[in-house]
C-alpha cells in the first residue's frame, strides 16, 4: 500500500491510500540498508463505522421496549426531550429488552440507538408511543336559558354530551386553546 523512511529517532508516518477502516489489517515490515527484511508486524485499523439503527417495539403499557440490534451493543432509549429513560445491552444474538422509567403512555416518539464496542452510535430508530391516557373530565356549565353548554377540555379532544339515558345529543371538538 505504501512505503516510507524512518527518521533518525526511529519514528515514521506513512499515509495509507485508501484509508483502512473497521478492523482491516495490514502487515508492516522494515528493511535495513543491507536489504534484510524484518518479520512482519500486524496493524489493525480502528472501527469507525456506526452500526445500523436497531429495530424496536414498545408494548401497549409503555413500560417495556424490546428489539434487536448488534450483538453486545449498548442500547439507549431517549424521550422526545432527549432525556435517557432506559438502557440495556443486547445479548449475543442481538436481542434486548429495556424497562422504561417513567413509562411512556401519552403519545410522542422515542429515539432508540445502539453503540458498538468502539463507541460508534447508530442513527436513531424512531418508535411511536401510543396515547393510552384518558383526558381529564371536561368542565361543563349550562348557561342562561338552558340552551347553551360551555366548558373547557383537552385541546383536540371530542366532547360528547349525553342525556340522562346515555343517548348522545351533541358533540364538539375542543379548540387549540382548550375552549
Amino acid at each position: 500500500i505504501a512505503t516510507g523512511l524512518a527518521a533518525g529517532d526511529g519514528q515514521y508516518a506513512i499515509a495509507l491510500v485508501p484509508a483502512l477502516r473497521d478492523g482491516e489489517t495490514i502487515r508492516v515490515t522494515q528493511t535495513d540498508g543491507d536489504g534484510n527484511v524484518s518479520p512482519p508486524a500486524t496493524a489493525i485499523a480502528p472501527d469507525l463505522t456506526a452500526p445500523d439503527a436497531p429495530s424496536a417495539v414498545l408494548d401497549q403499557t409503555g413500560t417495556a421496549l424490546t428489539g434487536t440490534g448488534d450483538a453486545d451493543a449498548a442500547i439507549t432509549v431517549r424521550d422526545a426531550d432527549g432525556t435517557v429513560i432506559g438502557t440495556a445491552t443486547a445479548n449475543a444474538a442481538g436481542a434486548f429488552a429495556v424497562i422504561l422509567d417513567p413509562a411512556q403512555r401519552d403519545g410522542g416518539t422515542l429515539a432508540v440507538t445502539q453503540a458498538d464496542a468502539a463507541g460508534n452510535v447508530s442513527a436513531p430508530a424512531l418508535v411511536a408511543v401510543p396515547d393510552v391516557t384518558a383526558p381529564a373530565a371536561p368542565t361543563a356549565t349550562v348557561e342562561g336559558d338552558g340552551s347553551l353548554l360551555v366548558g373547557t377540555g383537552e385541546a383536540g379532544t371530542i366532547v360528547t354530551v349525553r342525556d340522562p339515558s346515555g343517548t348522545a345529543i351533541g358533540t364538539a371538538t375542543v379548540a387549540a386553546d382548550g375552549g
